[in-house]
């Protein structure tokens, strides 16, 4: 998940048609001489605002909701007049801290916390009827029976509110012209912060920057190649190269196949400077093949023994392994070999000291295409998995 720039989000909920409506009824309270305590408005109260602001009966309950929301979070006291000073020359952090109330209040008044959650999970347009028969699910009310109706209804209205605090985008399906909803920008950022307050682990593009090298890895586990280059671009940027270097290399040596092999990409990217910490590192025996290998490739005298490349192969398929299906990854090693020498390497895998090589090795036997190459894997599984066992 990509959050858009704070600056630009407070700029969208400035302009939220709802949180201005909350801004309005909390000045036309205060005017009324009415408390801005819980609760909804009376009757009366509710149409004398109505009137006065040129709103709709829902639009007022909501509205007055979110008011309360604001003015209970932060100022007990303050009325109307806080939302409208944020408003008008609040920085970025109070807009949004004021907009994430609003999201609360309407989010805990209509029970979306569901939907918000899932359409934060879906990441895109999701057509309407399939969220109205999710709503009328969730809330035990089927749509195709007698009270569907008024469960589409009521997620409509809700829906409605939602797009006047900016929190969603309706549209339609290219294909059928079928309507659709999606999170904004802003709604995607306030569900994000929700979730994040709840505990879970919802890693957005663009914040490997404030995190350790550690952090980078694991962000880089969930990119594709094009955001994976973006982060890492941001991650260097304002780094020493050699302190980076010495923080990355740090996290390759206790982090998982997958992780040093993305240590080392990103070392790439550092370049010569990273020369002396990855020397340094020929001296640990989990990073000594990578090290050896990313000096050789930077035309830097190392020395690469045969049991360093067998190492390196074991290394490379775990790490694949960590993020692709076994046959996936059988197919991206060795590729250029005749099938002889592919069994020839696989059949000595087994002595490899490397603590994914039984996984790698029963992998290859499962998924290659060639029998002889397969039946060195799996032969090469048994004695890893029993050295002592003689050979065939």
């Amino acid at each position: 998940m990509r959050l858009a720039p704070r600056d630009e989000l407070a700029g969208l909920a400035r302009v939220a048609p709802l949180l201005r409506a909350a801004r309005d009824i909390g000045r036309w309270a205060t005017g009324s001489g009415i408390a801005a305590s819980g609760g909804d408005l009376d009757p009366a109260a509710a149409a004398g605002a109505a009137a006065a602001l040129d709103l709709a009966p829902r639009e007022v309950t909501a509205a007055w909701r979110v008011a309360i929301a604001i003015s209970e979070a932060d100022h007990p006291a303050a009325g109307g007049s806080v939302l409208a000073d944020v408003l008008a020359d609040g920085g970025t952090e109070a807009v949004l801290d004021v907009w994430a109330a609003a999201l609360a209040a309407v989010l805990d008044s209509e029970e979306l916390d569901g939907i918000a959650t899932a359409l934060y999970t879906v990441g895109g347009p999701v057509g309407m009827d399939g969220l109205f028969d999710a709503y009328a699910s969730a809330a035990g009310d089927p749509v195709r029976g007698p009270g569907g109706h008024d469960s589409g209804s009521a997620l409509s209205l809700a829906l409605e509110t939602l797009a006047d605090l900016a929190v969603v985008e309706l549209g339609t399906e290219d294909g059928d012209g079928s309507l659709t909803v999606a999170l904004s920008p802003l709604g995607t950022w306030g569900v994000h912060r929700r979730l994040r307050a709840q505990g879970w682990h919802v890693p957005v593009l663009g914040s490997a920057r404030r995190e350790d090298a550690q952090g980078l890895l694991a962000a880089l586990a969930s990119c594709d190649a094009e955001d994976g280059e973006a982060e890492i671009v941001s991650w260097l940027t304002d780094r020493d190269p050699a302190a980076a270097a010495a923080e990355l290399i740090d996290a390759a040596a206790s982090g998982s196949p997958g992780q040093r092999g993305a240590a080392f990409a990103v070392l790439d990217r550092i370049g010569l400077p990273a020369a002396d910490e990855v020397r340094a590192a020929l001296d640990r025996p989990l990073l000594r093949a990578h090290a050896a290998v990313w000096l050789i490739e930077h035309g830097e005298d190392a020395q690469l023994a045969p049991q360093d490349r067998t190492w390196l192969l074991v290394d490379l398929g775990a790490g694949l392994l960590e993020e692709a299906g076994a046959q996936d990854v059988v197919a991206e090693l060795l590729p250029d070999l005749p099938a002889e020498d592919q069994a020839e390497i696989v059949a000595g895998l087994w002595e490899v000291s490397h603590p994914g090589v039984t996984t790698f090795l029963t992998a290859l036997s499962d998924h290659h295409p060639d029998p002889g190459v397969a039946r060195a894997a799996r032969k090469a599984a048994f004695k890893a998995r029993s050295p002592a066992a003689a050979p065939d």
